[in-house]
């Protein structure tokens, strides 16, 4: 969904403001989107972790097919979910739960965002550093594609100054710098990684000694 594409960058961010960036944003697109999520927040946390071992104690409905009792109960988990990510006291204390990683499974069933796939290469980064012709060449086309799109984003929002632009104007314009910063700092991995690799082996100047 376009509300979720134009995300920022998210370096430096913990894993529950990544989670937090995306719950205040699904919640707005459709009618009953927080219910749902957190309807399904509940659903997966008291499924997988059993009761003695929960930290967070949800509402939970003695009979599901109690249409009012049911939204009751979703009325008051949203303001424990909503208080998670508002008060660091409060997260801290759930610490151990991940309550966060149950929030984020639900959004992604409901919206397919792809934040688990976000949150697993922060907590478990799997990064390649392109060093090959081909990938190096793929990375020069995302870096120049990303850099052309914020520049011309720049232009388009410069015009006049910035007072007169909107706060989803600026938003997105940060968003697509973040990511044009991003590429350019995998080109510059690329090759401190390359200095460092041939520190460590005692290599000299490769080819170029390129003809």
């Amino acid at each position: 969904m376009k509300i979720f594409s134009m995300r920022p960058s998210f370096h430096g961010y913990s894993s529950s403001s990544i989670v937090g960036w995306y719950y205040d944003r699904a919640w707005n697109t459709m009618t009953g989107a927080k219910r749902a999520i957190v309807a399904r927040t509940v659903d997966l946390y008291t499924a997988e972790i059993i009761d003695e071992h929960r930290t967070v104690k949800f509402n939970v409905p003695e009979n599901a097919d109690d249409g009012d009792v049911f939204l009751e109960c979703n009325k008051k988990n949203i303001k424990i979910i909503d208080d998670f990510f508002a008060d660091n006291a409060i997260r801290s204390k759930h610490f151990r739960d991940n309550l966060e990683i149950f929030v984020a499974r639900a959004i992604d069933e409901i919206f397919e965002t792809g934040i688990c796939e976000i949150l697993k290469q922060k907590l478990f980064p799997e990064e390649v550093i392109p060093h090959t012709q081909e990938q190096l060449d793929e990375l020069l086309m995302e870096t120049n594609s990303s850099y052309t799109e914020a520049v011309n984003e720049c232009v388009r929002v410069f015009r006049n100054g910035l007072t007169d632009d909107s706060n989803e104007e600026l938003e997105i314009l940060e968003s697509k710098l973040l990511s044009a910063r991003e590429m350019l700092d995998k080109n510059v991995g690329a090759i401190e990684h390359e200095l460092t690799r041939r520190k460590s082996n005692g290599e000299g100047g490769g080819q170029n000694e390129k003809e």
